[in-house]
């Protein structure tokens, strides 16, 4: 079976950057939607029988994997528990 591919979403100077197999695709102002084009893109790999996987960067350069069935939910760092990846802005509109 193939290596699968690694999309992982880090934080660089306040940027969420996209990258392949360690390059980088593109940067976002936000993550979620870093995260909405890596599911995407990891689903058209799928689809290609190409095996892929999401993480996304939460603190200190810690991966978290990004749920391929339900992007806005990750595995806790155990395998066990899940909580929310993204979360969204509550704050009042301007």
């Amino acid at each position: 079976m193939a290596q699968p591919v690694q999309l992982e979403i880090r934080v660089r100077n306040g940027a969420w950057i996209l990258q392949r197999d360690g390059d980088d695709v593109r940067p976002y102002g936000h993550a979620d939607e870093a995260v909405h084009d890596a599911v995407r893109l990891a689903h058209d790999l799928i689809h290609t029988g190409q095996p892929a996987e999401v993480r996304l960067e939460a603190a200190a350069g810690k991966l978290i994997e990004v749920d391929l069935a339900e992007p806005g939910r990750v595995a806790g760092a155990d395998g066990g528990e899940e909580r929310s990846a993204v979360v969204p802005d509550r704050s009042p509109s301007a």
